[in-house]
């Protein structure tokens, strides 16, 4: 049985966060309090704990983030918007579909969920809006979309996760990617269900030669934003950089991209979005510090292992994934992607191990729920933040409609991830993972 003081401070943790506590102070005092309580000698835990911090690989981290940050505030999310509308957004249900795939477009080159609302969400709600969109679904529609940013690699909580459980980073970016696909697939074809009944104004131009002279016009200014993913992407998977070595490239690439090819960032704002990186990547090596702290306490006392005894001789392995995907959905309403990952990765793998999971699987499955529960209301962060995003529209105008999106989309795509391991493994064992 799990001890009564580290079911207590789990509880004290859990109820902190819910109360609005950080999560690095939360479970920071849930962790010294079970290593007190269980006379765990703290120069141990934090020996084991800062061994698992120092990490080469871990240096990706910030790296992905700074380089997100700075295609955000650079307008280069703006660039990928005007290029895929000159497409699509002549077709009546195209600018939502453009929502769709900026987002997918912008996970190859931010990773996080947030960036993509931050930068396609300012870009496309109000010219969505002019155009006929109801606002209460472009709040849905966004925050739905922002999640395919964790799933396209690369994928900062796969990062982190692939890390703690110590699987291969590059193969755990490739179990989201058919799966993310799939969902950009179904949002854009309930898009279309749904804009029949929206007063929807299309993109017209006047001649083949006005729209020849957009495409050159907006090709010429995105096309070498669209290469970034193949830096980046193109050197992990050929072979030629380990993912550190490729987000610094891809870092270096958005740098050279907003100084001095386009030049729509002023050092003034670098420098301004570079001390913003700092803050953030403070703030998140504090937490993923306190919630490795966590993580260490808890195999010293051997609660992973006793969980998966628990599960391994009560239920069988598809009652066992129903029940993680359970937990998964819930931990990812009350923590953040990356935290979410140290968690899932630290409690829930053991238990994926003893059932006979495959590691990659598992990291599939982590992957689409996480998302999942940050679109899940009550507490569902990016949801909210596409609502701020749209001028802090009520739940109870686009509840409807993200409730539509997640049972026809999200959850049909979760599924299959969980019951057929095909679908996040393809890509995997076809690249020889």
């Amino acid at each position: 049985m799990i001890s009564t003081p580290v079911i207590f401070w789990l509880v004290i943790s859990v109820a902190l966060v819910l109360g609005g506590v950080s999560i690095a102070a939360a479970f920071g005092l849930g962790s010294f309090g079970i290593a007190y309580a269980l006379g765990i000698e703290i120069e141990t835990i934090f020996s084991t704990m800062v061994s698992r911090i120092n990490s080469p690989a871990l240096i990706a981290l910030p790296l992905f983030i700074y380089m997100g940050i700075l295609a955000e505030k650079s307008g280069q999310g703006e660039r990928l918007v005007n290029f895929i509308e000159l497409f699509i957004g002549r077709f009546k249900g195209g600018l939502g579909a453009v929502v769709v795939l900026a987002c997918a477009l912008f996970g190859a080159i931010s990773g996080a969920g947030s960036a993509a609302i931050a930068s396609i969400g300012t870009v496309l709600m109000p010219r969505a809006e002019a155009s006929g969109y109801p606002r209460e679904y472009l709040v849905a529609l966004v925050a739905c979309s922002s999640i395919l940013t964790l799933l396209i690699p690369p994928s900062i909580p796969l990062l982190i996760l692939a890390l703690t459980m110590q699987i291969s980073v590059g193969a755990a970016f490739l179990t989201t990617l058919v799966p993310g696909l799939v969902m950009a697939a179904g949002y854009i074809i309930l898009n279309q269900y749904f804009v029949r009944k929206f007063p929807v104004k299309t993109v017209e131009y006047t001649s083949r030669d006005a729209f020849f002279t957009n495409f050159r016009k907006k090709g010429k200014s995105a096309s070498l934003v669209l290469l970034l993913p193949v830096v980046v992407l193109g050197g992990i998977y050929g072979g030629v950089a380990s993912p550190t070595e490729a987000a610094g490239l891809g870092t270096i690439y958005v740098i050279i991209l907003a100084l001095f090819v386009y030049r729509s960032m002023s050092f003034k704002a670098f420098f301004r979005a570079t001390v913003a990186s700092g803050d953030l990547l403070g703030s998140l090596v504090i937490m993923v510090s306190a919630l490795i702290l966590l993580s260490t306490v808890l195999v010293y006392e051997g609660t992973p292992f006793i969980l998966a005894e628990m599960v391994t001789s009560n239920f069988d392995q598809w009652q066992a994934l129903l029940l993680i995907n359970l937990i998964l959905l819930v931990i990812g309403m009350i923590m953040d992607d990356i935290s979410g990952s140290i968690v899932a990765a630290s409690v829930l793998y053991p238990i994926a191990q003893d059932m006979g999971i495959d590691p990659l699987q598992f990291a599939a499955i982590v992957g689409v729920n996480l998302g999942l529960g940050n679109i899940t209301p009550p507490v569902a962060p990016l949801l909210y933040m596409s609502s701020a995003v749209a001028g802090n529209v009520p739940m109870q105008k686009y509840i409807g409609y993200i409730m539509k999106f997640i049972l026809l989309v999200n959850i049909p795509v979760l599924l299959l991830v969980t019951f057929w391991s095909d679908f996040s493994l393809f890509l995997p064992r076809l690249l020889g993972f």
